[in-house]
């Protein structure tokens, strides 16, 4: 009988393989957001982009880490983990330098504190176990370096239509990683933001700054301890 790990990253291989992400410009605009303050949040905690070494947990075909190339990050200083084959080679042949990693479970195969910055984006929603969210976070916690980053972008609420999905909540996170050292709300919920986009200015910002936040972005600082706690709040 197969590991409940092993079960569990085969459903969502099933998943993601019989899911559809249509490209667009609301999609697109969600991405960005995460991109911008991600870099920011780098800038200002972390040395000089071109010293970082990054880890994408679940890094699918490595637009991500292709992102942080863009900013000066060198492709032997990147690595990320993917659970299906076929993306993870494509993320190998657009980041021909970097290390990506194939996994069917939730450990990380990096030694302890390796990464300055460690990330993980709509990565723990996938993971219906909690035991295997817990391991995965936890496995964050090991690989992320002292005075380091670790950062988690995810659903705060559950889509009642998806089975697959499910909401990941601050509570449950710092039961295993302490207090956020911040939480950022983010990602207006994606139909409606469809709708205010096509709106002509100003009324697209007015509607589009009255939208309800569906995502979270929790950051946590490494400070050596048995947990990452609080440095500053943003």
């Amino acid at each position: 009988m197969a590991e409940p790990s092993a079960q569990e990253a085969q459903r969502i291989r099933t998943y993601i393989a019989d899911a559809s992400w249509k490209p667009s410009a609301a999609r697109e605009r969600l991405v960005s957001e995460r991109r911008r303050l991600l870099e920011r949040l780098a800038r200002e905690a972390l040395p000089p982009l071109t010293e970082l070494r990054v880890c994408d947990v679940g890094c699918g075909a490595g637009a991500d880490l292709v992102h942080w190339r863009l900013l000066g990050v060198a492709d032997e200083r990147l690595f990320g983990t993917e659970l299906i084959p076929s993306r993870a080679e494509a993320a190998r042949s657009a980041l021909p330098g970097a290390t990506i990693a194939g996994v069917d479970g939730f450990e990380l195969p990096f030694p302890d504190e390796s990464f300055d910055l460690v990330t993980a984006s709509l990565v723990l929603s996938t993971i219906r176990d909690p035991g295997g969210r817990h391991r995965l976070v936890s496995e964050m916690r090991r690989v992320t370096r002292k005075r380091g980053l670790l950062t988690i972008y995810d659903f705060r609420v559950r889509k009642p239509w998806n089975r697959n999905v499910v909401a990941v909540s601050r509570a449950e996170l710092a039961a295993t990683l302490g207090p956020p050292t911040a939480t950022y709300r983010l990602a207006p919920f994606l139909p409606f933001l469809r709708l205010a986009l096509a709106m002509p200015e100003p009324m697209r910002r007015w509607a589009v700054g009255l939208l309800p936040r569906t995502h979270r972005l929790w950051t946590w600082r490494h400070d050596g301890g048995a947990a990452l706690r609080h440095v500053a709040r943003t």
